[in-house]
């Protein structure tokens, strides 16, 4: 009974199924994978009214003077977004794809998350970030 309740509007937008104009999520934990990527592929400064809204992740790739530390600034960035403005999310990884030769302002992240008040609710996210 309790799957059935909407909790959230899945990104990309995409018209419901059932209930509703847009189609929802009935799940905590694919409503925290859709509202982390989101959180991080937003950056900082992108929404008019909620400047402080998003990471830093656009940012640290275009920085060329941080090539040997951009692993750890990627780290620190998820943390510090999720920290801000997802507290229930847990970060437990990140990890860092990135091809320096040939394509050096995009990157692949690769997210490991739990949610603090869903045990054993370890998930994975990818993102890209391209500038």
């Amino acid at each position: 009974m309790a799957e059935s309740i909407p909790v959230g509007i899945v990104l990309p937008y995409g018209r419901g199924q059932t209930d509703g104009f847009f189609a929802q999520t009935t799940s905590m934990i694919h409503r925290a994978q859709i509202n982390l990527a989101f959180l991080l592929q937003t950056a900082k400064g992108e929404r008019p009214m909620m400047p402080t809204y998003g990471s830093d992740l656009k940012a640290i790739i275009f920085n060329p003077n941080a090539q040997e530390y951009v692993d750890e600034m990627f780290e620190d960035a998820v943390r510090d977004a999720t920290q801000t403005w997802m507290p229930e999310v847990v970060i437990e990884s990140v990890v860092t794809e990135r091809d320096l030769e040939n394509n050096p302002y995009f990157a692949t992240l690769q997210i490991g998350f739990s949610l603090s008040a869903i045990p054993d609710s370890s998930q994975e996210i990818e993102i890209e970030i391209e500038v």
